[in-house]
């Protein structure tokens, strides 16, 4: 094995981002290494360890098929090739917790990802965790699955981004935002420069362990958690445009979390990470 990093997805929202600051190979679709290709292959066997980016973010109905081929199949097929010599780093979603995250103040590992309210994308998740589990215990390779939050991170051609990149835009053009549930819905937010810090721990701690099986809450915590309002009038200040907000009364999907905050302390435990930025300087390049 004769290269660090690898990310698939490294094309994608986030993992532009991640790519370039790790220094990693970029691995996507656009160069010839998407997932099942004899190409990815032939890297992820010179490559010690895989930042699993790769995925299909998608919720509506008629995207449950290309999510549980992308998100659950594609990741079975990468770890059905990794040995013990690698270390695997996969991004998976805290809405594998679906409702039942609504009765935490902030939500640990131990939340149930049992059946409430999840969508085919939120299950493609949790199944390709479970294949990695899996395949890790047979084939020996040191695996962390990190359940992120509201991470974002600056757009780039042809990455828009999600919720965070969606306020700013809408803001800066002057076009509306509705929100349900008088915009009181809850969420932790983290820049991906922090991602970032999470993944070299992550790494560092892996390769003291010769067998080494964790799973994270990513997110901002308790110290950057707010509500949609607040979110969104944070990001108006910043941009120095107040935002337009429609508020209704209407109740979020059931697949559409009320509140969201990570509990932190089992990453802050053994990783030694907690979030350290400054959330006006993120936002102002969301």
């Amino acid at each position: 094995m004769t290269q660090g990093w690898l990310v698939t997805g490294g094309t994608g929202y986030l993992g532009v981002h991640v790519a370039a600051a790790l220094g990693a190979t970029v691995a996507g679709r656009r160069q010839g290494l998407g997932l099942f290709t004899p190409a990815l292959a032939d890297a992820l066997a010179h490559h010690r360890v895989i930042v699993h980016l790769a995925a299909h973010v998608a919720k509506a109905p008629d995207a449950a098929a290309a999510c549980f081929e992308v998100n659950s199949d594609g990741t079975r097929w990468l770890c059905a090739r990794l040995t013990e010599r690698h270390t695997l780093l996969l991004a998976s979603t805290k809405d594998v917790y679906g409702a039942h995250a609504d009765h935490y103040t902030v939500v640990p590992e131990s939340c149930p990802t049992t059946l409430c309210g999840q969508n085919a994308y939120a299950w493609s998740k949790w199944l390709a965790e479970e294949y990695a589990r899996f395949y890790a215990a047979q084939r020996g390779f040191r695996l962390c699955v990190l359940r992120l939050s509201t991470v974002f991170a600056p757009p780039t051609p042809g990455n828009p981004g999600g919720l965070v990149s969606s306020f700013a835009r809408a803001i800066r053009q002057g076009h509306p935002l509705t929100l349900r549930c008088q915009g009181r819905q809850v969420r932790d937010v983290l820049p991906v420069t922090e991602l970032v810090n999470v993944l070299r721990a992550c790494a560092a701690l892996s390769d003291a362990h010769d067998t080494f099986n964790e799973t994270f809450n990513i997110g901002g915590g308790p110290g950057y958690a707010y509500s949609l309002v607040e979110l969104a009038q944070r990001i108006g200040r910043v941009c120095g445009t107040p935002p337009v907000l429609h508020l209704t009364d209407a109740e979020p999907p059931p697949d559409d979390q009320r509140h969201y905050v990570s509990d932190l302390s089992k990453v802050s435990r053994q990783l030694g990470w907690e979030p350290h930025f400054d959330l006006d300087a993120a936002l102002k390049w969301a």
